[in-house]
């Protein structure tokens, strides 16, 4: 009888799991734009949008691509929401982040896609910096906004300069009327509480990795 019910337990823990919101479906090259989730950025660049990120489907799994802190990388979008959704628990309700998509009215070509994903896979690993944005000039790191106009550049559709002076806002504002209209991502609460020392190994692990960039950060600032 016991065992009976546990393994109906189980069952239902894992309905439960499952029937967790899939992320929304987002066609290659979308821009995922996000709004207050920096205020750093969102303050010195005078706008609402702090953070882009690209969106890539490899075989049925979509993936995202980002310049963050402290390299660029490659995740995939039901990771990257359920990250958000953690960010947005510690928020208050005034304070949620908020997910914009931007999608091309034209769908881009297979020759296009390909392009940008050479350059994206390219680039994953390489160091976060914001010195290539205050100084005007490239460097060895990028920035999350460089990333994505660089990658747009890879089409033939587009023809961004200075990449590395180009802010989340600025971005978004150029993007925005020759789009698709913009679609609001909605950024589901967790289905499933973590384990406490899953959490707190997570939380160690981020503030080494930002503590690891900030210095390093610091350390190129120097030279």
């Amino acid at each position: 009888m016991h065992a009976i019910l546990l393994s109906a337990l189980l069952a239902l823990g894992a309905s439960a799991e499952k029937a967790a919101p899939a992320p929304p479906k987002l066609e290659d090259g979308t821009l995922v734009f996000l709004e207050n989730v920096n205020s750093v950025v969102e303050f010195s660049t005078r706008g609402k949008i702090g953070h882009v990120a690209l969106a890539f489907t490899d075989g049925d799994t979509p993936y995202i691509y980002e310049a963050t802190p402290g390299e660029v990388r490659r995740v995939t979008a039901a990771e990257y929401y359920r990250e958000l959704a953690r960010l947005n628990k510690r928020r208050d309700e005034d304070n949620q982040i908020r997910g914009i998509a931007l999608r091309p009215k034209r769908a881009y070509s297979d020759a296009e896609v390909a392009a940008m994903r050479k350059y994206l896979d390219s680039q994953v690993g390489r160091r976060y910096s914001l010195r290539s944005y205050v100084r005007s000039k490239p460097g060895d790191g990028i920035h999350c906004a460089e990333l994505a106009s660089t990658t747009l550049n890879q089409t033939d559709r587009y023809g961004f300069e200075d990449c590395s002076h180009i802010h989340p806002q600025a971005l978004y504002a150029a993007m925005k009327p020759i789009s698709a209209p913009p679609q609001e991502l909605a950024i589901e609460p967790l289905q499933v509480k973590e384990p406490w020392c899953a959490r707190a190994q997570r939380r160690t692990a981020e503030w080494f990795t930002w503590c690891g960039w900030s210095c390093q950060e610091v350390w190129y600032w120097c030279w």
